[in-house]
């Protein structure tokens, strides 16, 4: 299962790992649940870090209603963005299929190892 992090106090939201859920909207609907909360009073600006080595068909559809979230924060004129880290071609192009599908600023991020948070990003 992946690490997912969304703590609006330390301003940390980030989704790491592998996601791999059997059950995936079992397993994302308190995510989605809590986030829609969130988007009710957000903090001035938000940041979701997302480095995802491998996800399955159930994560591409909790993170694409996560991005529409995201969309309802940004719309409501909230300083929004999408860090998307990548290791490889495939998590680059998923990436760029959801930049392309929202309105949300995405960054892009090459990274050396799986987790970004704990170790140097790549140039």
């Amino acid at each position: 299962m992946p690490s997912i992090t969304f703590n609006p106090e330390e301003h940390i939201f980030h989704i790491k790992g592998n996601s791999l859920p059997q059950n995936g909207k079992e397993f994302f609907d308190p995510v989605l649940s809590w986030l829609e909360l969130y988007a009710k009073k957000p903090n001035k600006e938000t940041e979701l870090l997302i480095n995802l080595e491998y996800f399955n068909l159930s994560t591409s559809k909790a993170l694409l209603f996560m991005f529409y979230t995201l969309n309802q924060i940004h719309d409501a004129g909230h300083k929004v963005k999408v860090t998307w880290c990548y290791k490889d071609a495939y998590i680059l192009s998923a990436g760029r299929d959801y930049a392309f599908m929202v309105r949300v600023p995405f960054e892009f991020r090459k990274v050396h190892t799986p987790d970004p948070i704990s170790h140097e990003l790549a140039s």
